[in-house]
């Protein structure tokens, strides 16, 4: 500074020179000694006066020395792993190149709020006249600050403030790549919640055919676990076949085509018992998906049970289509009678078939309520009411019902006098009379009786219908009440029917406690018996004929 003064006024320093030359010439005059002494004396003043007004080491373009620190801090900066690493090395960098006395450096916003301290804060605020404070942002929001106290040897320049300045933008380019990590990390974190939460196994390929990830679905289908399936190569660990048994992998992958491709495989599992040697195969649906930097994505759903679930799905439309029957036989009956010749009807028998037409619509309420309130076939199809029922008139009701779809078929009912009550279901034995009774139809030569005896014994009323037909072999009789199964094996299209009857009769008559058998008849038949709790015993019985 005094230096370009001086240059500005030129002229007043030529003078000030001659002045002190001719000063040491009248000196030397006066004595050489003088002179000399004098001399010295005015370099020693001008030694101060470049001392105090020269330049400072942060004047002009920085030093070597200077660029390599300021380099330094970024590396030191670009290092830091956190924002806590990065505020202890912005704290201790900044009071070495500012030579500060103390650095207060704070962070809100990114990761966890930091507070950090460097030097002696207590004896050197920060926030005293003297000291300097700067903004750190990132993406253009506040993230914190950084504060350095006041010198006391001297105050701070406009170097020392591009320097902070620069140490603040440094620090701001740290936290902006610090919240980028962090916000990769979390969405890493619910990408990876997403991946094990799912139902579907999903696993990922690199380029070098070594699996990436492997999820907790995958090790579940696959009984492989995570630890042992990742790193392993993906035709090692990840065999599947196509239909034909044939294999799809090594050459024959198809995610080595690198385009999506979806396939049903079968895949050999290993039994999750470790002592075990048996292998279960699954069916499963493989979507094979290439990623943008080679390698693939799987994503497999287990289909195995996707057969069981059709048949439960045909087996709840069976058991209604049997359950609808049983009620809407006598509607359509009566129905047809009233519209055919109803005059011909007196008002007893008029009221007669609208009770039974009302009875059969509640069934059907009943059983409406059954399906919607139901979680599976067994609930929806078994569900037990018990009540006090009049079992001679619900056997009659039945036969009568069956009766008026077969005109010209003779049915023998024989009930024992004085019938005690059962503690049954009304809708389920319902079903229960009319599929024995329609079996037996069914099953019989044309014309040929059909026998109902109902007998009571040991607090129980058997009830037994027999037909003339082909029997039933020995063998057959131990599973001919299994579901789709008939006579002679499993159920098939035509007269054999699907199976589904015998079945309902056995689980409606376990349902309400009782038993039922097949026995041959005593003309050739069969005699199908099944039984239900009682109430009182009685002795007599009674015969009745119909044609």
């Amino acid at each position: 500074m005094a230096r370009s003064v001086l240059f500005e006024r030129w002229p007043v320093a030529v003078g000030v020179a001659i002045g002190i030359l001719v000063l040491l010439v009248v000196a030397w005059l006066v004595s050489p000694l003088l002179s000399i002494g004098l001399a010295v004396a005015l370099l020693v003043a001008a030694a101060a006066v470049a001392f105090r007004y020269g330049p400072t080491q942060h004047a002009g373009p920085p030093a070597g020395s200077e660029i390599d620190r300021l380099h330094g801090v970024e590396l030191a900066l670009a290092a830091a792993a956190d924002t806590e690493a990065a505020a202890r090395e912005l704290s201790k960098l900044s009071m070495l190149v500012l030579e500060a006395p103390a650095a207060v450096v704070v962070i809100d916003g990114v990761g966890d709020a930091i507070h950090m301290e460097a030097g002696d804060t207590e004896r050197h605020p920060v926030d005293t006249p003297g000291s300097r404070r700067r903004v750190l942002a990132a993406d253009g929001k506040p993230r914190g600050s950084i504060a350095v106290a006041a010198r006391t040897s001297r105050p701070y320049d406009d170097r020392d403030d591009q320097i902070l300045e620069a140490l603040s933008d440094q620090m701001s380019y740290v936290l902006h790549r610090l919240a980028l990590v962090d916000d990769l990390r979390v969405h890493r974190a619910e990408l990876a919640g997403v991946l094990e939460s799912s139902s579907d196994g999903i696993f990922s390929v690199g380029p070098d055919l070594t699996i990436r990830t492997w999820n907790l679905a995958m090790e579940r289908i696959s009984n492989i676990p995570a630890a042992v399936a990742v790193g392993q190569h993906c035709c090692d660990t990840f065999r599947p076949l196509d239909e034909d048994g044939e294999p799809l992998y090594d050459e024959t992958c198809p995610g080595r085509k690198g385009a999506p491709v979806e396939v049903t495989v079968k895949l050999p599992v290993a039994d999750g018992d470790k002592d075990s040697d048996t292998e279960t195969l699954l069916r499963l649906d493989c979507a094979y998906s290439p990623m943008a930097h080679d390698g693939y994505v799987v994503v497999v759903r287990d289909i195995t049970a996707r057969p069981r679930i059709e048949d439960d799905k045909a087996d709840i439309l069976a058991a209604v289509s049997y359950e609808l029957r049983t009620p809407l036989v006598p509607i359509r009956g009566f129905l047809d009678t009233l519209t055919e010749r109803g005059d011909e009807l007196d008002d007893a028998q008029r009221k007669h078939a609208y009770d039974v037409m009302l009875r059969e619509t509640h069934r059907l309420e009943r059983l409406v309520k059954q399906l919607r309130r139901a979680s599976s076939l067994e609930e929806a199809v078994f569900q037990v009411m018990p009540e006090r029922l009049d079992w001679r008139q619900a056997v009659l009701d039945q036969v009568e019902s069956i009766q008026r779809e077969q005109p010209n078929r003779e049915f023998s009912v024989t009930i024992a006098d004085d019938l005690p009550a059962v503690m049954a279901d009304d809708h389920l034995t319902a079903q229960v009379l009319a599929n024995l009774l329609s079996n037996a139809v069914r099953f019989s030569p044309e014309r040929s009786p059909v026998e109902v005896t109902v007998e009571y014994a040991r607090e129980r009323v058997f009830t037994t219908i027999t037909d003339e037909g082909e029997g039933i072999e020995g063998d057959d009789r131990e599973w001919i009440f299994d579901k789709y199964t008939t006579a002679g094996g499993p159920a098939m299209s035509g007269q054999r029917g699907g199976g589904l009857g015998l079945y309902i009769v056995r689980r409606a008559v376990e349902a309400m406690g009782g038993m039922v058998w097949v026995d041959d008849g005593p003309e050739g038949g069969s005699a199908f018996t099944f039984t239900l709790p009682g109430i009182a015993p009685k002795v007599k019985r009674t015969v009745f004929r119909t044609r």
